[in-house]
């Protein structure tokens, strides 16, 4: 189970970082 929730949260923060550079990409600034 431990490992399971590490993959999640490293997916979920991988997601995360994705919408984010997509977000600073999108930006004009």
């Amino acid at each position: 189970d431990d490992a399971m929730n590490g993959n999640l949260c490293r997916c979920g923060t991988y997601i995360r970082i994705r919408a984010a550079i997509k977000s600073a990409a999108d930006s004009p600034s």
